[in-house]
């Protein structure tokens, strides 16, 4: 199959009605929490997530929200500030980003430079980027990309010389017919920025990574390792990129029968990548009732390529998002109920911390932040020595599609001595652009105003 035959394959599934329901997903999946606004508190008392149980669903199709900030912290990063460290921390500002204001633009943290990506401005996506060196204290603007990479709705991961980039989604000229010239620059390609060089290479993602939601990416020190998939077909798709070969490698595992896939998560640890596949298999019983089971298998990635099913007890009914690791550990952020596609109530199970061994778990207490049952922070960051979780404020109304929120609490925890510690909040109720991240022995904080924060000794 050409390329104009694929993107009229792509266009086709595109247009297709789909006959699953995803009412919560969106919400659920979203890997880059974003602020959500507070909710009144209801009672959940007596309600189970069933492993199969019929529910009544609505007729409407919603996509999967497949954002984030930027890529999570690498094996190779050494622990960051331990929670009492960070108790006597303090804000200070610094100088404001040349892009100006934004929204929910690509950070990253390559080691030396803070480089942000794209975002909105205006209702507008961009697709500039800059980057600041906390040492000079100075930003520069950094070379713009000449392929359909996207930063929008984004993964990627820092590999220790570039940054990896991509989102999988086809460019909006192939709608204007009549020029196949340009087909080639507008099909799904990924992006590395060589930081040291200024400069970007592209690589075209494999045939059969186009049509999915991509969801993750991960640096196992050789390969770039990233996980989509299509929820409305159940498909997947696992693939590696070798940056010194420039060669792709399709890797999707073998998956459960009947273990129809609708989002992965996936993270690097030490010695391998641990993916989760959260499943949802439903079942028409009547004009709009489904019967639906679902779960989460877990699979491991070893060093010779080779998957292995490594499900054991994990728990099959709490939504997988956002995994960080960090000195043999595992932040497994709090997460809502998963019952696969279905609607259930609203509430959040505690944050755990695994072992990247045996993924064993253990509860991260409820802090002081936790000030409702099954409510839980929004936003939470591992950086190997302690958890730092932050809750946010938003406005009672706010434009239709923007998602306007500050940092209204913050603390931190210390697993050996599972304590939590009190943190400063940022001064000013500054609207936050994207989730802080850590950025060596500091926290890094962009406004949507363009402003630069740093959380600091």
């Amino acid at each position: 199959m050409n390329d104009e035959q694929q993107i009229r394959s792509l266009l086709a599934v595109a247009a297709e009605p789909s006959d699953q329901v995803q009412p919560p997903v969106e919400r659920l999946l979203g890997r880059s929490r974003r602020a959500r606004k507070t909710r009144a508190a209801c009672s959940v008392l007596g309600v189970a997530a069933l492993a199969s149980a019929t529910f009544a669903l609505p007729a409407v199709v919603r996509s999967l929200s497949h954002g984030q900030s930027g890529p999570g912290p690498t094996a190779s990063q050494s622990p960051g500030p331990t929670a009492a460290e960070l108790s006597r921390f303090r804000w200070s500002a610094l100088p404001a980003s040349p892009l100006g204001p934004r929204s929910q633009p690509l950070l990253a943290w390559t080691g030396k430079y803070l480089l942000e990506l794209g975002g909105a401005k205006n209702g507008t996506t961009q697709d500039s980027g800059a980057a600041f060196d906390p040492g000079t204290r100075r930003w520069h603007r950094i070379a713009q990309v000449r392929a359909n990479v996207g930063f929008s709705n984004a993964v990627a991961v820092w590999t220790g010389r570039q940054l990896f980039v991509v989102n999988g989604q086809l460019d909006m000229c192939l709608m204007v017919p009549g020029h196949p010239s340009e087909t080639s620059r507008c099909l799904p390609n990924a992006g590395l920025y060589d930081p040291a060089a200024d400069r970007w290479t592209t690589t075209r993602l494999p045939g059969k990574m186009w049509g999915l939601t991509l969801m993750a990416a991960a640096w196992t020190g050789r390969d770039i390792v990233i996980a989509g998939v299509n929820a409305r077909r159940g498909r997947p798709g696992v693939a590696a990129y070798d940056p010194a070969t420039r060669h792709w490698q399709m890797i999707t595992p073998q998956l459960p029968a009947r273990h129809s896939p609708v989002a992965f998560a996936m993270v690097a640890a030490s010695n391998r990548v641990i993916l989760w596949s959260l499943w949802s298999r439903s079942k028409k019983i009547s004009k709009n009732g489904y019967s639906v089971s679902s779960g989460i298998d877990v699979l491991s990635l070893d060093r010779s390529g080779r998957w292995s099913t490594v499900t054991g007890n994990w728990p099959q009914h709490t939504v997988v998002e956002n995994p960080a690791y960090g000195s043999g550990k595992i932040l497994i952020p709090s997460g809502q109920i998963w019952c696969g596609l279905c609607s259930h109530p609203y509430g959040d199970s505690p944050a755990k911390l695994a072992d990247a061994d045996t993924l064993g778990l253990t509860s991260v207490p409820a802090g002081p932040l936790a000030s409702r049952d099954f409510i839980e922070p929004s936003i939470w960051l591992w950086n190997g020595s302690s958890a730092l979780a932050a809750n946010v404020g938003t406005p009672w109304s706010e434009p239709a599609g923007v998602h306007m929120a500050w940092i209204s609490q913050m603390a931190a925890f210390d697993p050996a001595s599972r304590r939590w510690h009190a943190l400063p909040v940022p001064p000013g109720r500054a609207l936050i652009a994207a989730n802080p991240l850590w950025a060596g022995r500091q926290l890094l904080l962009l406004t949507e105003g363009g402003g630069l924060l740093s959380f600091h000794r």
